[in-house]
């Protein structure tokens, strides 16, 4: 039966002259998923505290597991069900519309349905990326045929920008917590050059024990502000093997430290190895929204998070661009191999 499921065509992932089998999906063993879908665990739930316990259960959280769910984040919740609706309209379009914004070599922004350039562990997903400058002219090359092209960008610049502003909120809440001033990030964060949504869709998969919407990695960026739907498919990496399922909790955010954030605060807070699960029935369709820097923003841990004999300095200054410049001619990824090039000689293993 299995043999006959993996000479599937796989439709709704097949584009750009590429006829994909279920088979080119399957990834090579070590990769395949070992816990039970419905395991999941619940994390931090941060919700209705005073400001001061807020900003600990953030910190406390962010050290002991790299991200947090927050449940009272005042973010309007029609306007988020507007929003997702609109998604799933976009995936909804026949194959041949979405490829007039498909991303390239030139242009990595855009449509894709998952990455045959990497030969092999094809990941199971369909991804819409784009930039806060660049969403109208994405979306209006998505939407030749649609008359409701502006009501679909107001609702997606609609959120982009209620995001922002609950991302500056965390970043001073973070900083607070750690005893920095409360603008030390956030003052970083002025041009939204590098400001980032990526909307990956995730149809049911026949083989979901074989393979994987994303593979294991960590974001490069500050901050990941995800919104879940209540499928669930996020797994996070404890210690160094055991993969921990995050269970979705409606109408709230998970936020995920990124590379660039863990060596701000010279590791105190700790960038999280994840990875996306697939489901036999059911669709799945998150939504990251990534908070980088400015550019030439210095990230160089504060003397206040230094300690030459209990924490010694981690890692080499960099600038935002040279993290990013690096990354962009990597076709993948793995773990937090992105961030360890940082690493002060001395502590690379």
């Amino acid at each position: 039966m299995a043999q006959e499921l993996e000479e599937e065509h796989v439709h709704s992932l097949s584009s750009m002259g590429h006829k994909l089998l279920v088979k080119n999906f399957v990834w090579t063993e070590e990769g395949w998923p070992t816990i039970n879908f419905d395991d999941f665990a619940n994390g931090d739930e941060i919700g209705s505290l005073n400001h001061e316990k807020i900003c600990e259960a953030m910190v406390s959280a962010s050290e002991k597991w790299g991200f947090f769910k927050l449940v009272d984040h005042e973010v309007d919740l029609e306007m988020i069900e507007n929003f997702q609706s609109r998604l799933n309209e976009l995936f909804d379009l026949p194959m041949e519309q979405k490829l007039k914004g498909a991303r390239s070599s030139s242009l990595p922004l855009g449509y894709t349905a998952t990455n045959p350039e990497y030969g092999q562990n094809l990941p199971w997903v369909e991804i819409f990326t784009s930039i806060n400058t660049a969403i109208i002219s994405l979306l209006s090359r998505y939407l030749t045929y649609v008359n409701d092209f502006h009501f679909h960008s107001d609702v997606m610049i609609e959120y982009m920008r209620a995001l922002d502003k609950l991302g500056m909120t965390i970043f001073e809440m973070l900083a607070h917590g750690l005893g920095l001033p409360d603008d030390f990030f956030t003052r970083n964060f002025e041009e939204k050059e590098s400001t980032m949504i990526r909307v990956n869709r995730y149809p049911p998969c026949p083989l979901p024990t074989k393979c994987l919407g994303l593979g294991s990695h960590s974001y490069p960026h500050t901050l990941t502000i995800l919104l879940q739907d209540d499928v669930g498919g996020l797994q996070v990496l404890k210690g160094d093997r055991q993969w921990v399922g995050i269970r979705p909790v409606a109408n709230s955010f998970v936020f995920n430290i990124g590379d660039t954030l863990e060596a701000w605060t010279n590791g105190k807070l700790r960038s999280v190895v994840h990875r996306a699960v697939v489901n036999e029935e059911k669709q799945r369709l998150p939504v990251a929204y990534f908070l980088s820097p400015r550019s030439s923003a210095i990230i160089e841990s504060p003397p206040e998070l230094v300690d030459p004999n209990t924490n010694p300095r981690k890692y080499v200054q960099f600038t935002w661009a040279d993290f990013r410049n690096e990354l962009l001619p990597q076709k993948r990824v793995v773990g937090k191999t992105a961030l360890n090039r940082y690493l002060i000689p001395h502590l690379k293993s």
